[in-house]
């Protein structure tokens, strides 16, 4: 499989991506990471936490600009609120589509796809 991205930025969303992973997850748990061939015929890539899950009132603006699960001044985890806002728009300049699955009893999945061009158009 094959596709036609910035190097550069997909390595940025990737490091956006695990970072979260990491920060949300219980100490000594695991980071999984996958890549898989949709039925779509896009090429999806996952990375799923093992923390607390997402809160259903924030789901909606999980991708916005400096929107963090808990804004309070004294929450436990770091960050700007920019890196998912970030990846978005660089996944999105690259054709493709990101999101989440935040499944009942905690732990993330966010994921992003991008087109596979036809085998066709690509170089050899």
């Amino acid at each position: 499989m094959h596709v036609e991205v910035d190097a550069q930025r997909i390595i940025q969303v990737m490091t956006n991506l695990l970072s979260n992973a990491i920060k949300f997850s219980p100490r000594d748990s695991a980071v999984s990471v996958s890549v898989e061939r949709t039925a779509q015929d896009r090429l999806r890539a996952s990375v799923r936490d093992r923390g607390p899950g997402i809160a259903p009132p924030f789901r909606s603006r999980i991708f916005a600009k400096f929107n963090q699960c808990d804004g309070s001044d004294s929450r436990p985890k770091g960050g700007t609120g920019l890196g998912l806002a970030i990846s978005k728009a660089l996944i999105e300049q690259m054709g493709g589509l990101i999101g989440f699955e935040s499944p009942q009893g905690g732990g993330t999945i966010f994921f992003f796809e991008l087109p596979v061009p036809d085998s066709g158009s690509i170089p050899s």
